[in-house]
């Protein structure tokens, strides 16, 4: 069911109120929540496909995100889409890496559908242990928070990832239109 496209007509039904325990546990496949607040759209995601590192997840009417570690590089479908994104410092210090700013790079098509830049400079604090709980599941994280500078804005990201790398929850900012992006892992 699209509940993220760019149009809508009628407010989204709230997927919080009608997913189960049980339901989630039958899923054969991953399974993904996302919630794009400022537009108070919810959807559920599964993969369609895997490059390098990046694995896309869909919704059923094709709205696509993309993330290489859990952390989002791409969006498709929502409109003021993010094309593309340089996550490497995030992801070398969700790893563990040494504590130190980094860059992050957004790129954006504007209404004359040429590539505008973003630049960041981030730091990342953590981890902290914390069990977070996904519908009745309990699952214990590491989290992980992320603040980022640029001329003009401070977004601030958040990182719950397992012992095994699953990022279990997130709150990752997508631009400026969309804002941020909710994410919460329902079945590896």
């Amino acid at each position: 069911m699209l509940l993220l496209g760019a149009c809508a007509a009628a407010p989204a039904p709230d997927l919080r109120a009608s997913l189960t325990r049980a339901q989630i546990d039958r899923a054969t496949t991953p399974l993904m929540l996302v919630e794009v607040p400022a537009r108070g759209a919810q959807a559920t995601l599964i993969p369609s496909g895997q490059n390098g590192g990046v694995q896309s997840w869909r919704t059923g009417d094709n709205v696509g995100l993309s993330f290489d570690g859990g952390v989002l590089v791409g969006t498709r479908g929502l409109g003021d889409d993010l094309m593309a994104a340089d996550v490497t410092g995030t992801l070398a210090a969700l790893a563990g890496g040494p504590s130190q700013q980094y860059p992050r790079i957004h790129s954006y098509l504007d209404g004359e559908n040429q590539t505008q830049f973003r630049a960041f400079l981030c730091d990342m604090a953590g981890p902290v242990a914390e069990t977070v709980t996904i519908f009745g599941r309990a699952v214990p994280t590491r989290r992980f928070d992320e603040t980022c500078h640029s001329v003009g804005l401070q977004t601030a990201n958040s990182y719950r990832v397992g012992a095994d790398g699953t990022m279990w929850t997130s709150r990752q900012w997508i631009g400026p239109t969309l804002e941020y992006l909710m994410t919460e892992r329902l079945a590896p």
